[in-house]
C-alpha cells in the first residue's frame, strides 16, 4: 500500500492526523471562545476582558456565532475515534465547509464593522480580514485536508490479535 503523505502525518491507528497548520487555523477562528473562557477566569470582573475586546455585546455574540461552526470542527477532530466506531463518519465531509463558513462570515462581519466605523482604517480589522483571506485560500487549496476527510470516511479496521 502506497502512503499518500509522509509517515509523520499518520497516527498509531494508520489514520491521517490533522496538520498543525489546521489546528492553528481553528485556534484563530475560535478566538471569541478563548476570550470568553479567559474572561471567566477573572474573579473580580469577568466582563472587563470582554469589554476590552468587544465594546458592544452584539459584537461578542456575533463573533461567538461565527466561531460556532469551527468549534464543531474542533469537536469532530477531538472525538474522531468515537465517531469512527459509530456511523457518524459522514460528518467528516463537513470539516472543510464548516471552516470556510466561519471564515467567510468573519470577513463579512469585519467588513460590516469597518462600514460602521465609516471606513476609517483599523489595524485590527485589516489584519483580521487579511488572515481570514489567507486561511480561505489555504483551506480551499489544502490537499492534506482533502485526504484527511477521505481517510476519515473509511470505517475503522478492528485490530485482530492472533493468539499463538
Amino acid at each position: 500500500m502506497r502512503l499518500l503523505l509522509p509517515l509523520k502525518y499518520y497516527d498509531d491507528a494508520g489514520r491521517i492526523k490533522p496538520s498543525k497548520a489546521l489546528l492553528w487555523c481553528l485556534f484563530y477562528i475560535c478566538r471569541p471562545i478563548w476570550v470568553f473562557i479567559a474572561s471567566l477566569t477573572f474573579r473580580q470582573d469577568s466582563g472587563a476582558l470582554l469589554v476590552l475586546f468587544y465594546p458592544h455585546n452584539s459584537y461578542f455574540y456575533s463573533s461567538l456565532l461565527i466561531a460556532l461552526p469551527s468549534f464543531l470542527v474542533v469537536l469532530l477532530i477531538s472525538f474522531r475515534a468515537k465517531l469512527w466506531d459509530g456511523r457518524a463518519g459522514v460528518l467528516f465531509t463537513l470539516i472543510k465547509p464548516l471552516i470556510l463558513l466561519s471564515l467567510v462570515t468573519d470577513i463579512a462581519f469585519h467588513i460590516l464593522m469597518a462600514s460602521k466605523q465609516n471606513w476609517s482604517f483599523s489595524w485590527l480589522i485589516a489584519v483580521t480580514i487579511l488572515l481570514d483571506s489567507i486561511y480561505i485560500y489555504w483551506i480551499k487549496n489544502n490537499q492534506h485536508l482533502a485526504l484527511l476527510s477521505l481517510d476519515w470516511l473509511k470505517p475503522s479496521v478492528p485490530s485482530t490479535n492472533i493468539a499463538k
